[in-house]
This record gives structure tokens, C-alpha cells and sequence, in this order.
């Protein structure tokens, strides 16, 4: 077994180009990755910067937690209540002016943005606590043998009950390969910010920033709010900007049907309770909002 551990590592080595990069400081377990990501374009002097750092890591925990996730144990009432209710109000009065910016420029209403934020990181104060990085790793990495069996072993005893090894795997290759688009955006868009890609923190899905993108979504729907030149998430104009210019994307109006609206929404994030939640908190900001 140890010979055969060898020859894997010396291959998983001879897969990488040696040219001005020394891909012996990549750890084995990553450089089958780092050469797919080369291999799609991406820069293997940046790669191997990012893959040798000590901060890199696998969280199979986290992602076992995520195959059993159901929506339906969510508690989306508490958004409801009256406390997240002032919470949101406080929001739309503490951010007015781009708030009414985007009204003006996507059509879409400041109460459906706020609704959207504050289901989605209560406002911004809980953004995730995840190494986005590492995260978005583990999964992409989630259907090699032996990652598999930690993180099929790491799933709470009673949500097994009702699953088959076939079914986690289904699950588990989809999740890998949208994984690895979100990986290679996630990459991109750190590079080209200038951003340390462990400093980012998110949702055990992998979504980011006070609106929850996902990385693939930044540069297709991310909008410079705050007008400086880059789309951070983490800022309250450019989270706000980005969600209405989302919404405008799939065509919100603000007369369209309740049917509509909510089909809008469920492209955000596609359940009907996070749908239903989300709209309903809008309707109990209206009076709130001129």
C-alpha cells in the first residue's frame, strides 16, 4: 500500500508542469486539481501560490452536514417576527439613498432587496463562518474514494437511515461538479481583485458576502454600487446594487404576479419557503418605505 501511495504522488507530480513553479510544494491530495485548473486556463504560478499556502485544507465535516441539509427544518418564521422586522426597517432607513439609486436604475423595490439581504445574513451581520476556499476544495474533491468515505462516514448516524451509499454519491457528483465551476470563479475573481482567497468566509454552500452569491454570479450579476471600481460584496452598496441588478436579470417587475415574483426569487435560491419568507417580509416593509 505505501509503494503504491508513492507512485501516486510521483505521478499526480509528473502531471504538473515543472516551468518557473515547483509543483513538489503542492501536497498530492491537491495536485490532480491544481492540473485540471491548469489545464483550464488558469495560471499555474498563481495555483501553485494559492495550493501551497498552510491555511489550505479539507472541511468533509461541513460538507457531510450539507448532503442531509433540508429546507424544510429551516426556521424562516423567526424572519417574520417582529424583532427581524424592526431589524429590517432599521436597515432601510439606515441605507436610503442607494437604496433609492437602485429603485431608480433596476425597477426593483427597496423592501424585496432588504427582505432578500436580511433572509439571507440577517442584514449582513452573519455572512458564514467557512473558509469559502477550502470549502468549495472539499467538494470539488468530495468524489475521490477516500475523501468520500470521510465525508460519507462523517454523516449523522440517524440521516443515514434513510439514504444508500447511491443515492450520497448522486448527490455528491452533483455537487462536485458545480463545485468546481465555483472554484474556478471563486479563483478568478480573487486574482483579478487582488484578494487573499482565504480571507473569504461563507455559507456551508459556498455562497459569499452580505447578498450570498455564489462566485460564479459576481461578474455576472455583481454591480459597483459605491462606484470605485470593484464589486465587493462585503460592502452594503455594492451588496445591495448587486441583488436588484440580479433580480432585474430574470426580468422583476414590480407589478408582476405574486406567481412571477416568487418564480424570481426561487432563481436566488430555489425554495419555495425561502421564496414565500423573502416576499412576505418585503409586503411588512412597505408601509416603512416611501
Amino acid at each position: 500500500m505505501k509503494r503504491l501511495l508513492v507512485c501516486i504522488c510521483l505521478l499526480l507530480t509528473h502531471l504538473l508542469p515543472a516551468h518557473s513553479v515547483h509543483a513538489a510544494t503542492i501536497h498530492p491530495t491537491f495536485q490532480g486539481l491544481v492540473h485540471r485548473l491548469y489545464k483550464d486556463g488558469m495560471d499555474l504560478e498563481y495555483l501553485t501560490s494559492v495550493f501551497s499556502r498552510p491555511e489550505l485544507g479539507l472541511l468533509p465535516e461541513i460538507v457531510a452536514k450539507g448532503l442531509v441539509r433540508r429546507e424544510a427544518r429551516l426556521n424562516y418564521a423567526q424572519f417574520l417576527e417582529d424583532y427581524a422586522v424592526k431589524k429590517a426597517i432599521s436597515y432601510l432607513e439606515a441605507h436610503k439613498s442607494i437604496l433609492m439609486e437602485v429603485e431608480g436604475r433596476f425597477g426593483v423595490s427597496a423592501p424585496v432587496v432588504v427582505a432578500i439581504l436580511c433572509v439571507e445574513t440577517a442584514c449582513g451581520t452573519y455572512i458564514g463562518r467557512y473558509t469559502t476556499f477550502n470549502l468549495l476544495i472539499t467538494q470539488a474533491l468530495s468524489i475521490e474514494p477516500d475523501i468520500y468515505r470521510e465525508i460519507y462516514r462523517l454523516i449523522p448516524t440517524e440521516e443515514k437511515r434513510g439514504l444508500t451509499q447511491q443515492t450520497v454519491k448522486k448527490r455528491q457528483k452533483r455537487k462536485s461538479r458545480k463545485a468546481y465551476h465555483e472554484l474556478k470563479a471563486l479563483l478568478n475573481y480573487t486574482r483579478d481583485h487582488g484578494i487573499d482567497p482565504f480571507s473569504i468566509q461563507g455559507s456551508a454552500e459556498g455562497a459569499i458576502g452580505i447578498p450570498q452569491f455564489l462566485p460564479s454570479n459576481i461578474t455576472v450579476y455583481g454591480y459597483d454600487g459605491d462606484g470605485n471600481g470593484t464589486i465587493d460584496l462585503f460592502q452594503h452598496r455594492d451588496a445591495i446594487a448587486s441583488v436588484a441588478s440580479f433580480l432585474k436579470a430574470f426580468r422583476w417587475r414590480e407589478d408582476n404576479s405574486y406567481k412571477k415574483k416568487k418564480q424570481i426569487i426561487r432563481r436566488y435560491n430555489p425554495s419555495d419557503y425561502y421564496a414565500d419568507t423573502v416576499l412576505a417580509l418585503a409586503d411588512k416593509l412597505k408601509d416603512s418605505w416611501p
